[in-house]
């Protein structure tokens, strides 16, 4: 009988495992409010140019596990239309002014130990905003750390690039030399 209950109870703890989903949700949201005012009305666009694709990085002593995420780059658009459009902006297909970010990393790598795991997150995103006279280009990079002991929480994972993420795009829309670009 205790036998049947324990291979029971491990069964149920490997199954929890293997259901462990493929996919990294990436989910960031807004909540900075206004933290600058720009009246411009817009086409924005967002572009994957990562050369790994991969969101999370998982690394085990003997081996490596890649994530993806569906829809980065509607997520992302997602993240950048709310943030500009609080800030004043008119988003607009029909907009002359294209607002452009092109991903060149999005991944957190998580490391993890016998007793602890670690997670180093990475972020950066290539802004172009153009206009028929003039373009103005910058780039923009952020990471974030975390520890923890055992293993990774997946959705504590999700939450710190979620997180970076949100810090990114806050930056971008408040930083005074794109807004004296778009201003002028």
């Amino acid at each position: 009988m205790i036998k049947t209950i324990f291979s029971l109870c491990a069964l149920l703890i490997l199954a929890g495992c293997a259901n462990q989903p493929n996919q990294v949700i990436l989910n960031p949201i807004y909540k900075s409010g206004q933290v600058s005012t720009i009246n411009s009305s817009l086409s924005t666009s967002v572009i994957d140019l990562r050369g790994d694709t991969s969101t999370l990085k998982l690394i085990e002593s003997d081996k490596t596990k890649t994530f993806a995420s569906q829809g980065i780059t509607q997520s992302v658009k997602s993240i950048l239309d709310s943030a500009l459009s609080r800030n004043g902006a008119s988003i607009s297909n029909l907009a002359t002014v294209r607002f452009e970010i092109d991903i060149h990393a999005l991944q957190a790598v998580v490391t993890e130990k016998l007793v602890s795991h670690t997670s180093e997150a990475h972020i950066e995103l290539g802004v172009r905003v153009i206009r028929a006279s003039s373009n103005f280009s910058k780039v923009y990079r952020g990471s974030a750390n975390l520890e923890g002991p055992f293993s990774h929480d997946r959705a504590k994972i999700e939450g710190q690039l979620n997180k970076l993420t949100e810090q990114m795009i806050t930056r971008i829309v408040s930083d005074p030399e794109l807004i004296e670009f778009l201003e002028g």
